[in-house]
């Protein structure tokens, strides 16, 4: 072979021989190691190109580092969970029962101060009625006196005018009475009523405060009709006679004040309306006479029930 064909089989080589070299380990290494002004020479679009392939191994790595073989807890016996379950039971249960006792004596504190005061309430009313009673017995004589004297023939003496004026003064006025509803208003208008536990006297109560209504209602109607007698006694008395008696409230009575007429007309429809107001004060009467019994039963109730003495 030529010179010239010798050489051309070695340039061939030596090409061959720096492949070669450039794909070995050891031209990688140095590739690797290659200086910071290298890598500087490097495109930007190839370096972010190495950036996520370097950094996507690190989730592996850390879940490789950190991965902890799965823990195995035995299970409790079947006999713990129970026990824990009545424990919580018991505690919950106590509680209930702690919070019932406690409002249980608050209650019995409060109906015992309620049933003190509606004692003394019973005690008023007891005596308001006895005064009332008293009253009445002598209006009613005082309403057949003036119906006596309004069937004869009226006189105009001084000595007829005496009597006559001192029974008509009970037709001007009224006899009201008044209950004390202080503690029953305080029982019916809230929830107070509910820490009566002893039937009996939760039936006494609302028996006694219903009688209590009926009377006011009756009261109402008596209301009606003095009015209705005082427009007819204004027909045939002038009212000028009551004047000392109004103000002092004693049966002081003008007895020089004649009397206005004696139509007889007049004098039947005065006679009537005093009729009519008899009537419903007899009703009236006997209601007060109910509450009254009402009252005494009850105080009676409350003492034995509660033990509680007269204050």
């Amino acid at each position: 072979m030529s010179e010239g064909g010798k050489s051309g089989s070695r340039k061939v080589r030596k090409t061959g021989s720096k492949k070669s070299e450039v794909g070995s380990p050891k031209s990688e290494e140095e590739n690797n190691s290659a200086p910071d002004s290298y890598r500087d020479d490097m495109p930007r679009s190839a370096i972010k190109e190495e950036l996520p392939t370097e950094n996507s191994k690190l989730p592996t790595e850390t879940m490789e580092v950190h991965h902890h073989p799965q823990l195995h807890h035995e299970k409790k016996p079947w006999k713990e969970y129970l026990l824990e379950g009545l424990m919580i039971f018991l505690a919950v249960t106590m509680g209930f029962f702690a919070e019932s006792l406690r409002e249980h004596i608050s209650n019995k504190e409060k109906t015992a101060e309620y049933m003190q005061s509606l004692l003394v309430d019973m005690k008023t009313d007891t005596a308001n009625i006895n005064e009332y009673l008293t009253r009445e017995s002598k209006k009613v004589a005082a309403y057949n006196s003036l119906l006596d004297y309004l069937k004869k023939p009226l006189r105009h003496d001084t000595a007829f005018l005496s009597k006559f004026y001192n029974a008509a003064y009970f037709i001007i006025g009224r006899n009201g009475m008044t209950f004390t509803d202080r503690i029953i208003g305080q029982l019916k208008n809230s929830e107070n009523f509910r820490v009566i536990n002893n039937s009996k006297i939760a039936d006494a109560i609302t028996v006694y405060s219903s009688g209590t209504t009926y009377v006011n209602y009756l009261s109402g109607v008596d209301d009606h009709f003095a009015y209705e007698s005082q427009e007819q006694a204004r027909l045939l008395i002038n009212f000028e006679v009551f004047r000392t008696a109004l103000q002092t409230g004693k049966p002081i009575f003008d007895n020089t004040i004649d009397l206005i007429g004696s139509d007889p007309h007049a004098i039947q429809q005065f006679v009537n309306s005093i009729y009519l107001r008899i009537q419903i004060e007899n009703t009236l009467t006997t209601a007060i006479g109910w509450q009254k019994q009402e009252a005494i039963a009850l105080i009676a109730l409350l003492k034995k029930e509660y033990k509680l003495k007269d204050e």
